[in-house]
């Protein structure tokens, strides 16, 4: 099930006129560059600022009805919108205006549950509307994280064949096939994600698309999330402050990969080629921040009952921690 896609310049104008009595979800920054180019205003703009369910729930029997639900924005706008569009029953118009991560064509909501994450609902969205004029506005480091939901099939993989060896779940080799081929079409395209380019964005975005129709094929995520998305998580929850998603899990996938001994080098080259920010300085994290949630992984993962992965299978040590972590700049 791919949602229909669209690409292009100056797509808001056009589609928006359609819309008619529209309920938009979005955010400051997106909004100031959208706004202008909507011909006919819409009958509610409701600011996103928090995905904690509790505020999900609230805010979505605050709002007024209307006949089409529009997400505009990174994850949190689109993901609001998908949840006010499931409970209404109603199919939302997705405009990402930034490629950080994947919201726009996953069909489940995530939201934040005593701080944790969790994935809710189902709901397809009528379609989703990549406009380049809105999406390049942005700053190109936005952009540049969407690759971690493609590379973290990298680390993914590696977890997923690892649970199946002992029997924890089935596997897909055709499945695991064309995911690993994602990870490839993205390597050969580094250059064009550092730049941003249009048909870099665009690849980006059906890659996606292809990603998680494979994902509902099997029945799970396995494909192209696990012990890095793990990491990603327990970081979040231990510090208690937000991420850029793809710059975290990208963080993530290379420490996965050095303690899964799964070519971390073609990881760390992906990652400069296509110029994301995984450092821990750059994304705010000490020295400190990182081995915990490293060492407490373990825990972290038993007390969240998430699937088996390199944590289980080598729990990271102290030993473990220093090596994996040996040239990390904080």
């Amino acid at each position: 099930m791919q949602p229909r896609l669209a690409f292009g310049r100056g797509l808001l104008a056009g589609a928006s006129v359609d819309w008619g009595d529209a309920l938009v979800l979005t955010m400051p920054e997106p909004w100031e560059v959208a706004r202008p180019t909507i011909p006919w205003p819409p009958r509610h703009v409701h600011h996103v600022a928090s995905m904690d369910r509790q505020v999900v729930e609230r805010t979505e029997a605050e709002l007024p009805r209307a006949w089409t639900v529009v997400g505009l924005g990174g994850g949190m706008a689109l993901d609001m919108a998908k949840y006010v569009a499931w409970r209404r029953g109603l199919e939302p118009v997705l405009v990402p205006s930034i490629a950080s991560v994947d919201a726009c064509v996953t069909n489940t909501v995530a939201v934040r549950d005593g701080g944790k994450v969790r994935y809710i609902g189902f709901v397809a969205p009528q379609i989703v509307l990549a406009d380049f004029d809105l999406m390049q506005s942005a700053p190109p480091h936005l952009n540049r994280a969407g690759i971690g939901d493609i590379l973290s099939i990298h680390t993914a993989l590696w977890d997923w064949q690892a649970a199946a060896a002992r029997g924890l779940v089935a596997h897909d080799a055709d499945v695991a096939r064309q995911t690993a081929a994602l990870v490839d079409q993205l390597e050969s395209r580094a250059e064009g994600m550092h730049a941003v380019t249009e048909d870099a964005l665009q690849w980006l975005i059906e890659a996606y698309a292809a990603e998680n129709a494979l994902c509902l094929q099997v029945g799970h995520a396995r494909p192209e999330e696990g012990s890095e998305h793990f990491f990603a998580y327990n970081v979040e929850h231990r510090t208690g402050r937000g991420y850029v998603h793809g710059e975290l899990v990208g963080l993530g996938i290379l420490l996965m990969a050095r303690l899964q001994g799964n070519e971390p080098a073609r990881v760390e080259r992906i990652l400069d080629a296509t110029g994301v920010r995984f450092q821990p300085r750059d994304l705010g994290l000490s020295q400190a921040e990182v081995e915990q949630a490293l060492l407490t992984l373990p825990a972290y993962v038993e007390s969240e009952e998430l699937p088996h992965s390199v944590i289980n299978e080598r729990p990271p040590d102290t030993t473990a921690v220093d090596e994996i972590c040996h040239d990390l700049l904080f």
